[in-house]
This record gives structure tokens, sequence and C-alpha cells, in this order.
């Protein structure tokens, strides 16, 4: 496991990002991209990017959320695509894998499609496609209903509680509760949109490089549908963390860089396929 490399931070469209990066060179690796799910931000993915020290890795709040609240809220996920498309400009590099967990892979997919050059391969961790098994009306698991209903700030905490549990909720600090309640316009607008079946994305049109994962103590729905997933995309690869859930990034980071790692190798094994057909 290589030591952590210089952590650093800026504001790119609005959007706060982070980066560790080594201060010598990285021999030709690819930058690495991380893009997290609903209800969630960069910072989760600290333990695993100082497992990659040798890497140039990225991770960046999405809009609506932590330190991106002020960029406003993204009207669909080809908005969030477009932000992670500007924060791939912003790294300079030639070469990006993108990691995308949970929604987070969703938004890499609808930016993979748009086959944007630098984006060499991507992985997406038990990320949502309910084109796949005609899930649409379920996304959310009742979130967007509450939040219509409600306010969104409810139905943020009702996802969240849903993702976390009420034991972990009720451990939070009142800031931290209020700062998730806070999240809850830009968890209704992409939920929202995700359940849109007219603008839904199909993996089939995914052309690069792709590994799947998903956590063996996930849930069946989970489960399955990463293995729709891998089955759906042309250029895919099942990856399971055996002893992970859905959280593997928090819980699990070692194996979670490993899984990364294995993205990454995705480019040398394409252009190898490539150069020998």
């Amino acid at each position: 496991m290589s030591g952590p490399a210089p952590l650093t931070s800026d504001v790119v469209a609005g959007l706060a990002v982070t980066r560790r990066r080594p201060a010598g060179p990285v021999d030709g690796a690819p930058t690495v991209v991380l893009v997290h799910g609903a209800m969630d931000r960069a910072a989760s993915f600290g333990r695993t990017m100082r497992r990659m020290g040798d890497l140039d890795v990225v991770a960046y709040d999405r809009r609506g959320y932590a330190g991106s609240v002020r960029a406003g809220i993204a009207p669909d996920l080809g908005a969030h695509a477009e932000d992670l498309a500007a924060v791939i400009d912003w790294t300079g590099a030639t070469s990006v894998v993108v990691v995308g967990h949970s929604l987070g892979g969703t938004v890499a997919a609808e930016l993979a499609v748009r086959a944007r050059g630098s984006m060499a391969a991507m992985a997406a961790f038990e990320s949502p496609f309910p084109l796949l098994d005609d899930s649409f009306d379920e996304v959310g698991g009742g979130a967007v209903q509450i939040g219509e209903a409600q306010g969104a700030a409810e139905g943020a905490e009702h996802f969240y509680r849903l993702m976390v549990g009420d034991h972990t909720w009720s451990r939070l600090r009142q800031r931290d509760r209020d700062a998730r309640r806070a999240e809850g316009p830009a968890l209704m607008a992409e939920l929202t949109a995700l359940r849109d079946r007219g603008h839904a994305l199909d993996p089939a049109d995914i052309a690069l490089p792709l590994l799947v994962g998903m956590g063996g103590l996930s849930s069946e729905r989970m489960r399955s549908g990463s293995v729709l997933l891998a089955g759906r995309a042309p250029g895919a690869h099942l990856d399971e963390i055996v002893s992970a859930g859905h959280g593997a990034h928090l819980t699990h980071p070692d194996e979670f860089a490993r899984y990364c790692r294995d993205a990454v190798a995705l480019t040398t094994t394409s252009r190898l396929g490539a150069e020998g057909s």
C-alpha cells in the first residue's frame, strides 16, 4: 500500500474538488476521478484516496451536495455529466478512469455515452439503471413521494435513513442532520430524473471498458442490478468485494482501492487488445 500523496483543494465551475497527486511521476497511469452517489460527498472517498498514493486521484462534491451546495441544483443527470466533464478537463489529464459509487456510476455512464475523448474506462459500483429491470417507480425507496408530500428535507431524511439506518442517523450531530436535509432539493432532482422513462440511459450504449462492482453483503436488488448491468454493457466485467455492503468505499477502503486499480488496469488490457487485433 502506498503512502498518502499530498492533498490539495480547488473550486471548479462552482464545485469543491480535492486531489491527491504524487510529488513525482505516475508512470503514465491515467488520472482517477471518483464520483459519489446520492446524499454522499467527496470526503467519503478519503480513506480510499489515501491508499492510492502512487496515482493521481481526484474527488469532488457533486452539484447540490456538501461543498458544492452553492453551485445550485443540476436539473438532470446530463447536467451532472457536464459537471464531471468540467472536472476531467480541469485535471489536464490525457487519460482518465472514472469510478462512480452508486448514482455516481450512473453519472459516469451519462458522460461515457457521449464519448468524451480523455475518458478511457469507467467503473460503477452498485449503480442504478432502472431500464434494466423496469424499476423506475421504485427509485428512491419512497423518498420522492415523501418529498412531494412533505417537502424535500423530509424526503432527504427518509432516503438517508434508508441508506445508513436509523441508528446511524440518530448518532449524527444536529448540524450534520441539518446539512443532509438541506441537500433534499438536489436529491429530489436527481431521483426524479432517474425515474424518467423517456430519458433512461441504456447501458448497451456504454462503449468504454466498464468494471461493475458489487458487495457480497449488499441487498439482493443491488446485487442483481449489478449482474444485469454487467450482462448488458458490451465491455463490462463483474467484480465483487465479498465482505462488503453498499458502502464499501467507507467500510473496506483497501478493497475499494483495489477495485479502483482494477478499473485502471482495464485501460492497459483494452490497449493491448486493440494493438493485437
